[in-house]
């Protein structure tokens, strides 16, 4: 496993980024690209090499300049058998930034590095040279140090449009600066004593696969913004100007006249108006979108910031946490809140989830039981002053609750290089120790997680960031998980009227509701599988022998039952494939125009891109073990 750990944080960060831009792309099916195993050069196992979208049809022949990148591997990625690919070597279906070593080789255009046998031994050459022909002495690479250049060498042959392009190439370029920041500043790994909130604050690296992972689109140029530290601003808003459902009127009344105290000032008096909590960086947008909004200048109070950024917890509101729109790109995504989301929580908290078939004994729902939504027709415009109040868990005597996306990060201040937090923290320093872990955590996962999905048809967005997970503080061993953020379920609307007998209503054209139940199974799949569970199994060390996904498959089918459709959609010895997100895909899905690049073309299913383009089929991790690359594609 390699995570760059030990490169200079400059270095470190720009390969973050590369590694997560080069497994988009291979992964999403938007370049090609082929395994080739070297014999004894450790630390590689082999070379994975990705065409260049120049390539215009795979042929015996590929010289240097169809190459977009090569990608030393400390393991075989996930291969496929793939006719087209044969000459070369084997397809890759699925390749991790962990599996990559830290550096990225692109052709020379300048400074080439002479001794090439420096870098690469001499039977890789070989390897190389009876896949590639016209490959001689004068052979050259150079390394990537930058994903900006790489990124605009991949659009030069693939029509994205010019703003998207510049947009992408500046949300890359947002990630490696603050990926450079954390990289420089480490916070120490938390502990099983820490409060949750210094585990919501540890993320090093956050997403583990998104290229844009770091990115902090701030328009006003506050480059030094404490992100963890914002301070919670209130505005004034004409009680017909705003939707309120819940008790939002009253605790938002109450949090004002705190935070009036708070600074020593006279809370204005209401005059048919509402106060309301925002974001210090969703100021500048109110003060441009809602003339008929009043900033409340002076009165403020700080807050601290979980892992999302935009959800906050203010002391001088025990037990809830904000959910505030901001108007900042994080990630690839504005962080606002939509009026579907803000409207959908607090009437799902109260008539759905006290009658979901979940055990409550491992599983806890945070409710979201009040928001606000201004009210007005253009959603663009409501979604940047909108709030959802969140009742936070609250743990027992002895109980820790921790985020599993902390879990997962590795190079925290004080302890060794490329080792994960989980390991640290639990003592897992044998494949037997990760192993037992591992299982406990699976088996209660699944029991916790899998019963909506499967009787109710609710899918849970599970990814690290929304899970936490209870612990003894004395013991560490894992009592059970929580559930936040109702934002981004995917729900069947008759299995759930039918298993909770609610006729639930939705806003129409809300996101949430699917037409088949099978639309809801891919939102389970990405969240949980392959960016939650796939990355515990790899900081675990239990990838590549396969011992974690067998844990899974077992305690999968010890969950579902033997005659529901997900025995075949993921159990099924054949299910090869799964639909999952894909991220790159999803950010350029609408710059599809006049496409040039045939070997793109026909590597890309255009066919309805506006809704075709987020999830396609990947390799099914629950199926893997150390035979799997005998899959046919």
């Amino acid at each position: 496993m390699s995570s760059g750990s030990g490169l200079p944080p400059r270095q470190h960060a720009e390969f973050a980024v590369m590694s997560r831009l080069i497994s988009c792309l291979v992964t999403e099916k938007l370049l090609p690209a082929f395994y080739v195993p070297t014999k004894n050069s450790y630390p590689e196992s082999g070379i994975m090499v990705v065409i260049s979208p120049r390539k215009l049809l795979p042929s015996d022949s590929l010289n240097l300049n169809d190459i977009f990148v090569i990608a030393p591997l400390h393991h075989p990625p996930v291969l496929l058998k793939e006719d087209c690919l044969h000459t070369y070597g084997r397809r890759v279906g699925l390749v991790d930034p962990l599996d990559m070593l830290p550096v990225i080789y692109e052709p020379a255009e300048r400074s080439p590095i002479e001794d090439i046998n420096y870098l690469f031994p001499v039977n890789t050459l070989a390897c190389l040279t009876s896949h590639i022909s016209s490959i001689d002495c004068s052979f050259t690479l150079n390394i990537a140090s930058n994903p900006i250049v790489l990124w605009r060498r991949c659009v030069e042959h693939i029509a994205v449009e010019e703003s998207l392009r510049e947009s992408i190439e500046k949300e890359l370029q947002s990630s490696v600066e603050w990926q450079i920041l954390a990289y420089q500043n480490p916070p120490i790994c938390p502990s099983l004593q820490s409060p949750s909130i210094q585990w919501e604050q540890s993320l090093l690296s956050g997403h583990p696969t998104h290229p844009m992972h770091r990115a902090r689109m701030v328009n006003n140029g506050a480059s030094d913004f404490d992100w963890y530290h914002p301070l919670i601003r209130f505005v004034r808003v004409p009680r017909s100007s705003v939707l309120l459902l819940g008790y939002m009127e009253e605790i938002s009344l109450s949090l004002a006249q705190k935070a009036a105290d708070y600074v020593g000032r006279c809370l204005p008096p209401t005059n048919d108006s509402v106060f309301l909590p925002v974001h210090e960086l969703q100021v500048d947008n109110i003060l441009t979108k809602f003339p008929d909004v009043e900033i409340l200048q002076d009165i403020c109070v700080p807050g601290l910031a979980q892992s999302s950024i935009r959800t906050v917890i203010v002391p001088h509101l025990p037990g809830m946490a904000l959910k505030l729109s901001v108007g900042v790109k994080i990630s690839s995504a504005l962080r606002t809140i939509s009026h579907f989301t803000a409207d959908f929580g607090p009437r799902f908290s109260s008539q759905i989830v006290p009658k979901l078939s979940v055990n409550r004994d491992i599983l806890s729902v945070e409710l979201e039981p009040a928001s606000a939504i201004y009210n007005t027709p253009d959603p663009d415009i409501a979604k940047h002053l909108t709030v959802v109040m969140r009742e936070e868990y609250q743990p027992a005597i002895g109980e820790v609750v921790i985020v599993c996306a902390a879990l997962l990060e590795m190079d925290h201040a004080g302890i060794p290089a490329s080792t994960s937090a989980v390991q640290h923290v639990f003592n897992l320093r044998t494949e037997q120790s990760c192993a037992k872990f591992l299982d406990r955590y699976i088996r209660i996962a699944c029991e916790a997680l899998l019963p909506a999905l499967l009787y109710n048809g609710v899918a849970f967005e599970a990814h690290a960031q929304n899970v936490l997970a209870r612990f003894d503080k004395k013991t560490g061993e894992l009592l059970g998980f929580i559930i936040r953020d109702l934002g981004g379920l995917r729900i069947h609307p008759p299995t759930l009227r039918m298993s909770t007998g609610v006729d639930f209503q939705f806003l129409p054209g809300h996101c949430i509701a699917t037409e088949t139940l099978d639309e809801i199974y891919p939102k389970f799949y990405h969240t949980f599988v392959h960016n939650h569970i796939q990355r515990l199994i790899r900081v675990l060390g239990l990838h590549y022998s396969g011992m974690g996904w067998k844990i899974l498959r077992e305690h999968m089918e010890s969950v579902i039952p033997c005659h529901h459709r997900l025995r075949k959609l993921w159990l099924h010895s054949d299910s090869k494939f799964v639909s999952s997100k894909c991220l790159l895909r999803m950010r350029i899905r609408d710059s599809y125009r006049d496409v040039r690049n045939l070997h793109f073309l026909l590597l890309t299913d255009f066919s309805n891109v506006s809704t075709q383009m987020v999830y396609r089929p990947y390799p099914n991790l629950i199926q893997y073990d150390t035979v799997w690359n005998e899959l046919e594609d």
